[in-house]
């Protein structure tokens, strides 16, 4: 039997998540989307044109319609390499936890990464305007997606008696939310501090 002595790597079975993400662009991407990042993070998304990032590469506009299509296709192929990436850095965050912790840890390294993101600190500082239609059109399947991810994390976690038992798909939800939120307006004080505050109770078995 599974015990909270096997730790996080048991835990939070990270290889197993991916599948409920946009699929990872293929590597030979990744020069144009690093340049994508660069021009983003240096004058916004909106303010950022296909030519912009040719000329970062050093091709032709063409070249860069052909492999990665328009500005907009380009932010969402860089944003599922970026999920991708957050993932399979995760389990080093959670070396030395477990339980209730493991998952606060989770949260907090989430949300470290996506606010020292450089486009996404570009965007928050200067182009807020682009949050609401990213919250209406793009943020509803971002939850349900990482939330559907969750669910069997949780479930594994509660039959192991290392999270309270209770509704997994609720629960997930809750965290993907709170985690969202704290990316998009953290807290005036302490990170950690707040997930305790906050999150602590409600994954606490109380034992």
């Amino acid at each position: 039997m599974t015990t909270a002595q096997d730790g996080p790597a048991k835990l939070l079975p990270m290889p197993s998540l991916d599948g409920g993400l946009p699929p990872v662009p293929p590597p030979e991407l990744d020069p144009y989307l690093d340049a994508a990042a660069t021009c983003f993070a240096r004058h916004g998304i909106g303010r950022t044109g296909v030519p912009d990032i040719a000329r970062a590469v050093g091709t032709s506009r063409a070249t860069v319609y052909r492999q990665v299509g328009t500005v907009d296709q380009i932010a969402r192929l860089l944003l599922a390499r970026e999920l991708h990436r957050l993932l399979a850095g995760l389990s080093d965050s959670l070396a030395s936890a477990s339980g209730p912790d493991a998952v606060m840890a989770l949260m907090a390294r989430t949300i470290r990464f996506a606010r020292g993101h450089p486009v996404l600190a570009k965007v928050l500082t200067d182009e807020p305007e682009l949050i609401g239609p990213f919250v209406s059109r793009e943020l509803p399947d971002l939850i349900a997606r990482v939330s559907s991810m969750a669910v069997p994390v949780l479930e594994w976690a509660m039959d192991a008696g290392l999270v309270c038992r209770c509704d997994p798909v609720v629960l997930a939800e809750f965290l993907v939310r709170i985690t969202i939120s704290l990316i998009l307006a953290p807290p005036t004080g302490d990170l950690d501090g707040f997930l305790e505050f906050a999150v602590l109770p409600v994954l606490a078995t109380g034992s």
